[in-house]
């Protein structure tokens, strides 16, 4: 290997690498770019890797199984093609020699179902989360709301599919004890804001920058935002390249449904966020960020291999998603030592890596909470919905929300989002208690 090719495989490599040098995903440029690497330790909740907390978060979000369809978008299916015109659409089903480690510290859930044996090791791990264990995590608010974040969320997962409803009980009681105070769920900080300034990701320079840059836009709330379903709220914001009058002026147009051509250097920032449930079972909005993602509309140069943006074809997406281990390092007086023991305080020379982890376009994922377990790239599931090429509405350059039936307008107080975030899923817990 050339020194050259050498030097960024290996900062590929440590790309990848937690503070303890374990590699936890495939590195970019490899095969299976982002996916899990089987026998990596995930400790997201304690710095013990055994600890119940981990067991748990690891059986719901780590699973080895085969996708349901397989894209044409990943590098093992058609390295040497040339770029088809509907590259991002092209799929074929899977099959049992597909099936691979999907998950890990992100925002997809891969887990469908358990079997029995699964299902049993399950609830022996939350029945084995003692007083002490979750009075430690409430005393860390943070990993308190995304341990019962990640309960409720395998809850929907299972109710939705009616799989395995005999662990909901026992999920529902786990996330029930680690519920927080409403006052301690709104005092929680802004993780998001404080890690920004420190990552190289245009969404995140676009964050520090949204109430000087960026218009909040509110739209129909399809099912890719509806709390019921992601236990998120979600909030829009748009910016044209002219300013803030002109970005209001393009939404008014929109919703209007006037003819409109979106300009070059556009964008829109999507700011998802954790809607916790507080001690009395009401659903509150918390200031803790889970994903983000900014689309730019960059050129309109075409659909080409040699077109630089996420879409090929002039949209381009910059993406950053919550890591639980990198939070816990931040907050957790608790860390491994030289030879695994388990110590107070900092160690000297150990840097706990961001909470947030950048997002690759090719990096790659089982995106269950879109509809099917399809094994795909980024690049590929942004373009399906954000492109200017084999659309019927390319002058909207990507841009899905100024569809007029999308009925978009401005935002006046901005807490209408995180309002209906709470009401829609006041609703899923009712039905959830129904049962």
């Amino acid at each position: 290997m050339r020194p050259m090719k050498l030097a960024a495989a290996l900062l590929c490599l440590t790309a990848t690498l937690g503070p303890e040098g374990a590699q936890r995903r495939y590195p970019v440029g490899a095969p299976h770019a982002g996916l899990p690497v089987p026998g990596a330790t995930w400790a997201p909740y304690h710095a013990d890797p055994e600890h119940p907390l981990n067991r748990v978060f690891r059986r719901a979000f780590l699973a080895e199984l085969a996708p349901a369809v397989v894209g044409a978008a990943l590098p093992s299916e058609a390295p040497n093609e040339p770029l088809a015109a509907r590259w991002m659409l092209q799929w074929r089903d899977g099959t049992a020699a597909d099936a691979r480690l999907y998950g890990g510290d992100g925002r997809q859930l891969p887990r469908e179902r358990f079997d029995e044996g699964e299902a049993a090791a399950l609830a022996a791990d939350l029945a084995a989360l003692t007083d002490a264990d979750v009075s430690a995590l409430r005393a860390r608010p943070a990993l308190a709301v995304l341990f019962q974040h990640d309960l409720l969320r395998l809850v929907q997962r299972l109710a939705d599919d009616g799989e395995d409803l005999a662990l909901v009980p026992a999920l529902l009681a786990a996330a029930r004890r680690c519920a927080l105070p409403r006052e301690a769920l709104l005092a929680l900080p802004d993780a998001l804001s404080s890690a920004a300034s420190t990552l190289d990701s245009a969404a995140a320079r676009a964050y520090l920058t949204r109430d000087n840059e960026f218009r909040e836009v509110l739209r129909r709330s399809t099912r890719l935002f509806d709390a019921s379903r992601t236990l998120l709220w979600s909030r829009l914001y748009l910016a044209h390249p002219a300013g803030l009058d002109a970005t209001a002026s393009l939404v008014d147009a929109a919703r209007a449904g006037e003819a409109i051509e979106v300009p070059i250097g556009t964008r829109a920032l999507l700011v998802q966020g954790i809607v916790a449930v507080d001690e009395l079972g009401a659903p509150c909005a918390t200031a803790l960020v889970a994903d983000l993602r900014l689309q730019t509309l960059a050129n309109r140069a075409g659909l080409s291999a040699e077109n630089p943006t996420t879409s090929r074809d002039g949209v381009d997406f910059s993406m950053l998603q919550l890591e639980r281990e990198g939070l816990r390092e931040q907050v957790d007086p608790i860390r491994p030592g030289e030879h695994g023991e388990l110590v107070e305080g900092a160690r000297e020379g150990h840097h706990a890596r961001s909470a947030y982890r950048i997002v690759n376009d090719d990096d790659q994922d089982l995106f269950r909470d879109y509809g099917t377990l399809k094994h795909t790239t980024y690049r590929a599931q942004c373009t399906l919905c954000h492109r200017t090429t084999e659309t019927p509405e390319p002058e909207l350059g990507g841009f899905p929300v100024l569809r007029k039936h999308a009925e978009p307008r401005l935002a006046e107080t901005g807490r209408e989002r995180t309002t209906l975030a709470e009401q829609q899923l006041s609703a899923w817990l009712a039905r959830v208690a129904a049962r």
